[in-house]
């Protein structure tokens, strides 16, 4: 029965070529998933935003280095120059753009389009990635040399504290509990703005400093302050980026006739285009 072979023949030829089919079409399925899974698509790079021309200055040029390394030799000239001191004197400092620079914060910020915020400084603060202003390290030697003590007081909140500090020993100043007080601000220093003799929010601090009252930070919080520090002190000089750094200024009251006289024997002001009170 020829016809009937014959259509077996298609039947058969028929489910084998389906069969093919299949395969051919789960094969090519299987392919096309293994590339969509495998294959990631390409990240574009994103460029870095370009610095502000302040910022760029600090970071890149000659003139800010200059400066600061002459300001701090006219500083350490003028303690040399001292025939007498108290008995026990002290510089006060502020530490951000005085003692430490946190240009590569600002350079970080703005490449990414990004402003300060107080999340993203404390955690520059806690990488302790800090660098020093050109010129200060022999100022502090030259301040422990001749019999002082440096009082560090910084905006950089007290919780903070130890992470500064570390900074600090890490780029090899000689700092100890004896010879440097670290005082970060708390609520009181703000609070306390209004009060008598106290007119920006750092004068609290410096009025503890002289009476023995500054609340230091202290590697081991457990331990009694140093005796140093619980005396009285003298403040012969100021040291800072800002004008209020210096004792009862404030940038909208400030006496330039008053101010620019003591320099350099009392009060000392370094550069800082990137911020501050202005």
């Amino acid at each position: 029965m020829p016809t009937n072979n014959h259509s077996k023949n298609n039947v058969a030829k028929f489910c084998a070529l389906a069969l093919l089919s299949i395969s051919i079409t789960a094969c090519a399925s299987n392919s096309a998933q293994l590339t969509t899974s495998t294959v990631k698509p390409a990240v574009a790079k994103v460029s870095p935003l370009p610095i502000s021309n302040a910022v760029k200055w600090q970071t890149q040029s000659k003139e800010y280095a200059f400066l600061t390394s002459a300001i701090y030799q006219q500083a350490t000239n003028s303690l040399k120059q001292l025939e007498t001191t108290p008995s026990n004197w002290v510089v006060v400092m502020d530490v951000d753009e005085t003692v430490l620079d946190n240009s590569a914060y600002q350079v970080g910020i703005e490449q990414k389009g990004e402003s300060y915020s107080s999340a993203t400084w404390a955690s520059w603060v806690a990488s302790e990635n800090a660098t020093l202003v050109p010129g200060v390290a022999g100022f502090i030697q030259e301040v422990f040399a001749k019999g002082g003590k440096v009082a560090l007081i910084t905006n950089r909140n007290k919780p903070l504290d130890e992470h500064t500090w570390r900074n600090l020993l890490a780029q090899g100043l000689p700092l100890s509990a004896e010879n440097t007080c670290l005082v970060g601000r708390s609520a009181s220093d703000k609070s306390a703005v209004g009060q008598a003799n106290i007119v920006n929010d750092k004068d609290l601090r410096r009025q503890q400093v002289i009476n023995g009252t500054a609340d230091c930070y202290q590697v081991d919080a457990n331990a009694k302050p140093p005796k140093a520090w619980a005396a009285k002190q003298a403040i012969i000089m100021e040291v800072g980026d800002n004008i209020e750094d210096f004792s009862q200024v404030t940038q909208e009251e400030a006496d330039l006739d008053t101010l620019v006289p003591q320099w350099p024997q009392k009060l000392i002001l370094l550069p800082n285009p990137m911020y501050g009170s202005w």
